[in-house]
């Protein structure tokens, strides 16, 4: 009798080795910056901090510059964007640096844990089920709303740094609420998620109501 091959993999086993993969380079990250000098996790130990302001940039017509040549009948510019760093920063602008990376970190490792729990979940109660739809909502409605929260907390918090480092008198936390970058990529996941999540839902449902006709 043929041997029937798991339909979850190579899904299963990717998100394992991911996972195990992040909580090896936490432990070990959290080792480093406890007992090794230099070496950190998610900002938490740096002795210098920069930030770009990426909205603002710096233009110029010089060519050549280092090397870069224009072809005939183009005209090479340069845009630059200021960079401000510390060799002495502050426990708030240390904190600042920290969460502009924890909000990312979290959303990653949140969205490896959930799909690892759908897939388990689906070995176990098997993949057309009540449960199994519901553990994919709940993928679904992270990838959505956790990849627009991640990215506003990043936002505020690098408006914020950047704030505390220049003297830019239009840069504060409230202005990263409006120039954080949606996640488009994310946010069309997770409607498809969803959206897969609902269409499972219904073939529960039907299947459901014909095993109780039969």
């Amino acid at each position: 009798m043929a041997r029937v091959r798991n339909p979850l993999e190579p899904m299963s086993s990717a998100v394992t080795v991911l996972v195990t993969l992040f909580a090896l380079m936490t432990v070990l990250g959290v080792f480093g910056s406890m007992f090794l000098d230099g070496v950190h996790v998610l900002g938490v130990g740096d002795k210098s901090i920069c930030v770009t302001d990426t909205a603002e940039t710096v233009g110029t017509d010089a060519e050549p510059y280092m090397g870069f040549r224009a072809a005939p009948g183009a005209v090479m510019g340069l845009d630059a964007s200021p960079r401000y760093c510390t060799d002495d920063p502050s426990t708030a602008q240390s904190l600042l640096n920290t969460a502009t990376e924890v909000p990312a970190f979290v959303f990653t490792v949140g969205a490896l844990l959930l799909v690892l729990l759908l897939i388990r979940g689906a070995e176990g109660d098997g993949l057309y089920t009540a449960r199994t739809a519901e553990r994919l909502r709940r993928v679904g409605w992270w990838l959505l709303a956790g990849s627009v929260l991640a990215a506003i907390a990043e936002s505020v918090s690098e408006k914020a740094l950047l704030g505390s480092l220049s003297r830019s008198g239009d840069v504060s936390a409230l202005s990263g609420l409006i120039s954080w970058d949606a996640p488009y990529m994310a946010i069309l996941t997770g409607l498809g998620v969803l959206s897969f999540a609902r269409i499972m839902r219904v073939g529960v449902t039907m299947r459901e109501d014909l095993d109780g006709t039969v």
